[in-house]
């Protein structure tokens, strides 16, 4: 199932689910804060993990389950983080603008009078050793869109903006799911599986070879028991597998040399 996380609006009897994310925490998700949220979230969660200590140093994924934990993030600091993000995508990540648009416009129309923004890092969280390591990685995060850094930016696949980008539309709310930016990412994103699937595969190519090299045998062994039987079913049979092993040996070498090439780096640019 992998470790989940949930970005929703907030407040007294009211809890509006948008998105969630498995194992990961989208990059759009990331833009909308800043590093004094993120400061003052992990201080306060740090103070609380060292008032539970008791003698031996506890867990963090123990702590972490025992104590429900989110990023808040006001209205106001959704229109000047994102603003910020967006500048920093555009520079650099142009290609994400649409959906980004399209999902920072979305929140804010769910927005309703004391709402806040939550994003639950409750169960991913603990799928790091300790809290400082999760606080650095995200730390870092926003310390290359600060810097104007992209090349430092680990949170963000261009390949999947969905997973990596928005997070996927909650199964309560599924307006956004209609977007026009959302439905591309999504044919995009099937696409990219596909692609990744179809890579260069070096046990394939050892298995290409050795049965090219064992084909000559068989045909040597053919011919000779034509030679001396003349032709029969059996032999028939085994000249024809024989073929059909040359037919997908050649195959096999062939597309796993295609792969091979396309993964090479092209030193002529």
């Amino acid at each position: 199932m992998g470790y989940r996380s949930y970005l929703y609006l907030r407040k007294t009897g009211r809890n509006l689910y948008l998105f969630e994310a498995n194992n990961s925490l989208p990059f759009f998700w990331i833009a909308l804060i800043d590093k004094t949220i993120l400061k003052k979230y992990f201080h306060d969660w740090q103070k609380s993990l060292v008032d539970q200590e008791t003698g031996n140093q506890q867990k963090f994924e123990q702590f972490s389950t025992l104590n429900p934990n989110g990023i808040t993030i006001s209205e106001q600091a959704l229109n000047v983080n994102s603003s910020k993000s967006r500048i920093f995508l555009q520079k650099h990540f142009p290609e994400t603008i649409p959906l980004f648009d399209d999902f920072i416009r979305y929140i804010k129309a769910q927005f309703e009078t004391d709402d806040k923004l939550e994003i639950d890092i409750t169960q991913l969280s603990a799928f790091y050793n300790s809290i400082n390591t999760f606080y650095n990685i995200l730390d870092n995060e926003l310390n290359a869109i600060e810097a104007d850094n992209p090349a430092d930016i680990k949170f963000l696949v261009i390949e999947d903006l969905i997973a990596q980008g928005t997070g996927f539309v909650m199964s309560e709310d599924k307006d956004f799911s209609s977007f026009l930016s959302y439905q591309k990412e999504l044919k995009n994103r099937k696409t990219a599986v596909i692609v990744e699937k179809q890579k260069f595969n070096k046990k394939s190519l050892v298995i290409a070879i050795i049965i090219l090299l064992l084909c000559p045998i068989f045909s040597i062994i053919a011919y000779k028991m034509y030679k001396e039987e003349g032709l029969t079913a059996m032999i028939a049979l085994i000249g024809i597998l024989n073929l059909g092993f040359y037919y997908f040996s050649i195959w096999s070498l062939n597309k796993e040399i295609k792969y091979f090439l396309k993964k090479r780096p092209d030193l002529t640019k």
